[in-house]
Protein backbone atom coordinates (compact mmCIF):
# COMPACT_ATOMS: atom_id res chain seq x y z
CA UNK A 1 0.00 0.00 0.00
CA UNK A 2 1.17 3.55 -0.51
CA UNK A 3 -0.28 5.27 1.77
CA UNK A 4 -1.40 6.53 5.32
CA UNK A 5 -4.36 4.44 4.87
CA UNK A 6 -3.68 1.33 6.88
CA UNK A 7 -6.78 -0.76 7.97
CA UNK A 8 -6.40 -2.82 10.63
CA UNK A 9 -8.26 -6.35 11.08
CA UNK A 10 -11.07 -5.99 13.90
CA UNK A 11 -9.84 -9.11 15.85
CA UNK A 12 -6.27 -7.57 16.44
CA UNK A 13 -8.38 -4.68 18.40
CA UNK A 14 -10.71 -6.82 19.86
CA UNK A 15 -8.06 -8.94 21.60
CA UNK A 16 -7.14 -5.89 23.66
CA UNK A 17 -10.52 -4.45 24.45
CA UNK A 18 -12.55 -2.21 24.33
CA UNK A 19 -10.94 1.95 23.44
CA UNK A 20 -12.77 5.30 23.66
CA UNK A 21 -11.21 6.81 21.19
CA UNK A 22 -9.19 6.50 18.23
CA UNK A 23 -7.68 9.58 17.62
CA UNK A 24 -6.23 8.78 13.58
CA UNK A 25 -8.88 6.50 11.84
CA UNK A 26 -10.73 7.19 8.58
CA UNK A 27 -14.76 6.75 7.93
CA UNK A 28 -13.67 3.62 5.89
CA UNK A 29 -11.20 2.45 8.96
CA UNK A 30 -14.32 2.23 11.21
CA UNK A 31 -16.70 0.50 9.36
CA UNK A 32 -14.51 -2.17 8.71
CA UNK A 33 -13.28 -2.35 12.07
CA UNK A 34 -15.41 -0.39 14.79
CA UNK A 35 -11.88 0.33 16.88
CA UNK A 36 -13.39 2.92 19.75
CA UNK A 37 -16.65 5.02 20.80
CA UNK A 38 -15.20 7.94 19.32
CA UNK A 39 -12.80 8.82 16.65
CA UNK A 40 -11.31 12.13 15.01
CA UNK A 41 -10.42 11.59 10.95
CA UNK A 42 -7.67 13.32 8.95
CA UNK A 43 -10.61 16.19 8.55
CA UNK A 44 -10.61 16.80 12.47
CA UNK A 45 -7.09 16.16 12.91
CA UNK A 46 -6.43 14.13 15.67
CA UNK A 47 -3.14 16.01 16.81
CA UNK A 48 -4.79 19.30 17.81
CA UNK A 49 -7.57 17.70 19.54
CA UNK A 50 -7.95 16.50 22.89
CA UNK A 51 -7.69 13.09 23.83
CA UNK A 52 -9.16 11.12 26.65
CA UNK A 53 -9.79 7.78 27.61
CA UNK A 54 -8.64 4.74 26.47
CA UNK A 55 -6.85 5.07 22.90
CA UNK A 56 -6.73 3.00 19.89
CA UNK A 57 -3.95 4.44 17.79
CA UNK A 58 -3.07 2.77 14.35
CA UNK A 59 -0.89 6.38 13.47
CA UNK A 60 -0.29 7.52 10.10
CA UNK A 61 3.24 5.29 9.21
CA UNK A 62 5.07 8.61 7.75
CA UNK A 63 7.41 10.88 9.38
CA UNK A 64 6.73 13.32 10.84
CA UNK A 65 3.29 12.22 11.68
CA UNK A 66 4.19 8.76 13.52
CA UNK A 67 6.79 11.38 15.73
CA UNK A 68 4.03 13.57 16.03
CA UNK A 69 1.18 10.59 17.07
CA UNK A 70 3.65 8.49 18.81
CA UNK A 71 4.87 11.56 20.90
CA UNK A 72 0.98 12.59 22.02
CA UNK A 73 0.59 9.14 23.14
CA UNK A 74 3.24 9.43 24.90
CA UNK A 75 1.97 12.34 26.96
CA UNK A 76 -1.30 10.83 27.22
CA UNK A 77 -0.17 7.54 28.54
CA UNK A 78 -3.24 5.31 28.19
CA UNK A 79 -4.11 3.18 25.46
CA UNK A 80 -1.96 0.75 22.73
CA UNK A 81 -0.36 1.37 19.57
CA UNK A 82 -0.04 -0.43 16.30
CA UNK A 83 3.11 0.24 14.33
CA UNK A 84 5.63 -1.42 11.92
CA UNK A 85 8.58 -3.21 14.27
CA UNK A 86 11.32 -0.89 13.05
CA UNK A 87 13.81 -0.92 16.30
CA UNK A 88 16.07 0.67 13.81
CA UNK A 89 13.79 4.01 13.45
CA UNK A 90 14.84 6.96 14.84
CA UNK A 91 11.18 7.24 16.11
CA UNK A 92 11.66 4.08 18.02
CA UNK A 93 14.83 5.31 19.74
CA UNK A 94 13.31 8.60 20.61
CA UNK A 95 10.27 8.05 21.08
CA UNK A 96 9.04 4.70 22.58
CA UNK A 97 12.01 3.74 23.98
CA UNK A 98 11.73 6.19 26.63
CA UNK A 99 7.54 6.44 26.97
CA UNK A 100 5.72 2.92 26.28
CA UNK A 101 5.77 0.84 28.99
CA UNK A 102 5.61 -2.66 27.04
CA UNK A 103 5.70 -3.88 23.61
CA UNK A 104 4.75 -7.20 21.83
CA UNK A 105 6.53 -8.30 18.58
CA UNK A 106 3.98 -10.19 16.33
CA UNK A 107 5.28 -13.13 15.26
CA UNK A 108 2.87 -13.11 11.81
CA UNK A 109 2.78 -9.97 9.67
CA UNK A 110 -0.24 -8.26 9.69
CA UNK A 111 -2.48 -8.29 6.36
CA UNK A 112 -4.21 -4.73 6.94
CA UNK A 113 -7.53 -4.39 5.02
CA UNK A 114 -8.10 -2.69 2.16
CA UNK A 115 -11.04 -0.86 1.91
CA UNK A 116 -13.60 -3.29 0.34
CA UNK A 117 -12.41 -5.72 3.62
CA UNK A 118 -10.49 -7.77 1.59
CA UNK A 119 -7.05 -8.62 3.32
CA UNK A 120 -4.08 -7.14 1.48
CA UNK A 121 -0.61 -8.10 0.51
CA UNK A 122 1.56 -8.98 3.48
CA UNK A 123 3.86 -5.72 4.05
CA UNK A 124 7.64 -6.05 4.18
CA UNK A 125 8.24 -5.62 7.83
CA UNK A 126 6.30 -7.21 10.39
CA UNK A 127 4.55 -5.37 13.57
CA UNK A 128 4.41 -4.30 17.12
CA UNK A 129 1.66 -3.54 19.49
CA UNK A 130 2.89 -0.79 22.28
CA UNK A 131 1.38 -0.54 25.62
CA UNK A 132 1.34 2.55 27.30
CA UNK A 133 0.09 2.94 31.37
CA UNK A 134 -0.02 -0.10 33.32
CA UNK A 135 -3.05 -1.48 32.82
CA UNK A 136 -2.50 -1.65 29.19
CA UNK A 137 0.83 -3.15 30.01
CA UNK A 138 -1.31 -5.96 31.83
CA UNK A 139 -4.10 -6.33 29.04
CA UNK A 140 -1.09 -6.68 26.89
CA UNK A 141 0.95 -9.03 28.48
CA UNK A 142 -2.17 -11.69 28.84
CA UNK A 143 -3.09 -10.58 24.68
CA UNK A 144 -3.51 -14.14 23.11
CA UNK A 145 -2.03 -12.69 19.99
CA UNK A 146 0.84 -15.12 18.74
CA UNK A 147 4.30 -12.68 19.66
CA UNK A 148 6.91 -11.95 22.13
CA UNK A 149 6.41 -9.36 24.94
CA UNK A 150 8.56 -7.48 26.38
CA UNK A 151 8.82 -4.66 29.17
CA UNK A 152 10.55 -1.34 27.72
Amino acid sequence: MNTDEWYTPPEIIRSLGDFDLDPATSLTALNLNHSAERFYTEKENGLQQAWAGRIWLNPPYSNPLIVKFLAKMAVHNNGMALVFAKIEAKWFHDTVLYNAGAAKFLYDRIRFLRPDGTPGTQPRNGSMLLAYGRENIEILYNNPLKGKFVLL
